[in-house]
């Protein structure tokens, strides 16, 4: 069984076991926490955050050597439970919010 924790932008926190593994897993995350494309932030523990990759409207900014996606606005709510997670790994001073519902994982159910 694979345990997935969903945090959801009102502080609720759900904690599932599933069957699920690899892609079966991403796409039963999607489900959850509503989103088609997803990024993950690397907890340093051996689990990931997957937020979804829509959250933010964005402008490309191209320094030549090298493409800057820059959040312009935020398309969901902030999740402040997962922002505190994510600051926790971040460099000091980073101010970037998440938003929107996550789900936290343990890396090796996606091998």
């Amino acid at each position: 069984m694979t345990r997935i924790e969903i945090i959801r932008t009102n502080g609720q926190r759900e904690q599932h076991e599933i069957p699920h593994r690899g892609s079966d897993l991403l796409h039963w995350i999607y489900g959850r926490i509503g989103a088609d494309l997803t990024d993950t932030v690397n907890l340093r523990d051996g689990r990931v955050m997957i937020v979804d990759d829509r959250g933010y409207q964005t402008e490309t900014i191209d320094h030549g050597m090298h493409i800057e996606l820059k959040c312009t606005k935020a398309l969901k709510p902030v999740n402040e439970a997962a922002t505190k997670i994510y600051h926790r790994v971040c460099v000091p001073g980073t101010t970037h919010q998440i938003v929107g519902d996550v789900a936290i994982a343990w890396d090796e159910d996606f091998a």
